[in-house]
């Protein structure tokens, strides 16, 4: 399911092409739940900062943090992203991502021209946490756009 807010939050492209996520599990948690369990006080306040952040009266918590934790336990653990209407922290996991995106932003072109496999690494720190690179390529469309491919997978 393409997840077009939480990239561009994350990565700030604007042409996904495919993202594309064999999902395991999605696990919700209350924003409070989040803020009680990631600071030392009490926080009736909880504010939503991006896709991926909240404010709890003052402190900024990565939400990837708290999911991170929450499921150490889970090897297909890939990313987590705010659902603001919900008002509710998404932890997802997976078995398989397929992310490609185009590169016609100067910021993208960056990941582009560079080896694939270090911009699919970098993308998978945001996308598809632990999972292993299992394909890494740069290929132009036919009107000569670079693409980024990266394919994720949880390897034996």
């Amino acid at each position: 399911m393409p997840i077009f807010f939480l990239l561009y939050s994350y990565l700030a492209f604007s042409n996904v092409i495919l993202d594309e996520v064999t999902t395991t599990d999605k696990v919700s948690f209350p924003f409070k739940t989040v803020c009680s369990k990631m600071v030392n006080h009490e926080s009736p306040l909880i504010e939503v900062i991006s896709a991926n952040e909240l404010d709890c009266m003052g402190k900024k918590i990565a939400v990837a943090d708290f999911c991170e934790k929450e499921l150490a336990a889970d090897p297909y653990y890939l990313r987590a992203y705010v659902e603001k209407d919900s008002k509710k922290v998404i932890c997802h996991s997976g078995k398989k991502v397929i992310f490609k995106y185009q590169c016609v932003k100067l910021a993208d072109r960056r990941l582009c021209e560079g080896e694939a496999k270090m911009s699919c690494s970098e993308l998978k720190q945001k996308i598809a946490k632990r999972l292993d690179i299992v394909h890494a390529s740069v290929t132009k469309n036919d009107k000569g756009i670079k693409e980024l491919n990266c394919y994720f997978e949880s390897l034996p």
